[in-house]
């Protein structure tokens, strides 16, 4: 077995760095004056003069254009009126050449490709790709469409929602090409090329400074909302931080998608997993509708995961929970309800009150295949691993009847040595990778844990009762400490 630096498993050691002062915003940073309302001039009249790109422009960017001309230029002629002046003449212009309005519409409309080249014959496989990339992703035309509109109507039934609601909030969605590409999985590499599982590398990304020190900060401000979700559930405060880490580095990466769109995208547009996402557009909208959320506002990951904990629409409608008491589940910009939900889900997927995720052991290859291990389920026991040539490094606190699973992670090192590291993993662990299936994900939050404890100083230990002056009890969640 590779001996590791830090007796959990990392292959070197972590070095503390100074840290990093809190990151002060760009915009209060930066003062500079506007002079010249030149950029808010050409906006202004780009509105007047072109209703068509008005009506499709948002309606925030148009109210910006407004204010910060007004807010420029107080004395000038109100903007707005200019924008009703400009409606009123392009109206007039439309009623007086409503007659030759079929020849000034062919004259402005884009010539298509046919048209330009109309002896030039397409493959019908060519014309497919081209339809498909040529969508409007400005109009939705979605509600029009048959399939839409009967699954809407189960939706309406089998969830009690208004089909008007549904019918008005689908309305507003627009296909997503970025959606479809991201999840359309690549041709399979050839295997002589797929390179060699590596932890190290795997860990590198994962369990770095940034994601330590911006994690410490993550809990400074949560703190009394991580010792009290801590208490109450037996999850430990480190490893719901470390999950919200690796996520989306505490909220800084949740996805700039909306969800509305990805999931319509998804379900309609992408046929491979239909019935899936169908499914988590159902559950999305469901969760839209019981919090008087518009789906529209949703922002997530190309996929429809969204919030601090990434959660697709079914796990929040399963596992989302109300962190700070105000009667709504926001995972997306309420941390408290990020942190509650997270250590929800890992509760319900049968985190044990004060276990870690994993201990260090020595096993081979042969072990491992001999004890069926590889699944993300506790499928043995500490006795029968033990049994079986598993020994020890270091302390194993576990009783021989508790449930076990035996980690095998591999590595290369720089100079191309070989090896795998083996662990013993309890139910905390096996919660971990119903998160996510991997032992390398599961592994790295486990090690982020560990670094986040090792690097606070132990910060969601309760301070000194001072009124008995007797030390409080620790924490009774299952901390990822050194073994």
């Amino acid at each position: 077995m590779h001996t590791a630096p830090f007796a959990l498993f990392s292959r070197r050691p972590y070095t503390p760095t100074t840290r990093a002062a809190p990151l002060e915003s760009a915009r209060a940073a930066s003062s500079v004056r506007r002079f010249a309302p030149v950029p808010t001039l050409v906006a202004l009249f780009v509105l007047a003069a072109a209703p068509d790109l008005r009506a499709q422009a948002p309606q925030s960017f148009v109210t910006t254009t407004l204010t910060s001309y007004a807010a420029l230029e107080p004395t000038a002629v109100d903007p707005a009126a200019v924008l009703r002046v400009a409606d009123v003449s392009n109206a007039a212009e439309a009623s007086a050449g409503a007659q030759g309005a079929t020849t000034e519409t062919s004259l402005a409309k884009p010539q298509t490709a046919a048209e330009k080249h109309p002896a030039k014959t397409t493959k019908p496989e060519e014309a497919k790709k081209r339809s498909k990339s040529a969508k409007n992703t400005t109009v939705s035309d979605y509600v029009e469409r048959a399939e839409v509109q009967a699954y809407l109507r189960s939706v309406s039934e089998e969830k009690g929602i208004p089909y008007e609601w549904l019918e008005r909030e689908v309305a507003l969605a627009r296909y997503s090409p970025l959606s479809e590409k991201y999840t359309t999985p690549k041709p399979k590499a050839d295997k002589k090329r797929t390179p060699d599982k590596n932890f190290i590398l795997y860990e590198r990304n994962l369990v770095n400074a940034e994601r330590i020190d911006r994690g410490i900060d993550f809990m400074e401000r949560n703190l009394e909302t991580l010792r009290r979700v801590e208490k109450d559930t037996g999850v430990s405060g480190y490893a719901v931080t470390a999950i919200i880490g690796v996520e989306s580095i505490y909220g800084r990466n949740m996805g700039r998608f909306r969800v509305l769109d990805a999931l319509m995208t998804l379900s309609f547009d992408y046929t491979r997993r239909a019935n899936y996402y169908r499914s988590e557009l159902s559950s999305f909208l469901d969760f839209c509708y019981r919090q008087d959320v518009a789906p529209v506002s949703v922002t997530g990951s190309f996929a429809g995961a969204l919030g601090l904990g990434q959660f697709m629409p079914a796990s929040l409608n399963a596992y989302g929970r109300d962190g700070d008491g105000d009667g709504k589940i926001d995972i997306v910009k309420n941390e408290a309800d990020g942190i509650a939900s997270v250590a929800n889900f890992l509760l319900e997927h049968g985190w044990p009150r004060g276990k870690r995720p994993l201990y260090p052991v020595n096993a081979t290859e042969a072990i491992f295949k001999a004890t069926n291990s590889g699944g993300i389920h506790t499928n043995a026991t500490v006795a029968s691993l033990l049994a079986a040539g598993v020994t020890p490094v270091g302390a194993l606190p576990l009783a021989p009847d508790e449930k076990a699973m035996l980690v095998n992670l591999p590595w290369i090192a720089k100079d191309n040595t070989r090896g795998v590291d083996y662990y013993i993993g309890t139910d905390a662990f096996s919660a971990i990778l119903r998160y996510n299936r991997s032992y390398f994900y599961a592994a790295a939050v486990t090690l982020l844990a560990y670094e986040l404890e090792e690097q606070s100083k132990g910060i969601m230990r309760e301070p000194p009762a001072e009124a008995s002056g007797q030390t409080a009890a620790a924490p009774s969640g299952g901390t990822v400490a050194k073994p």
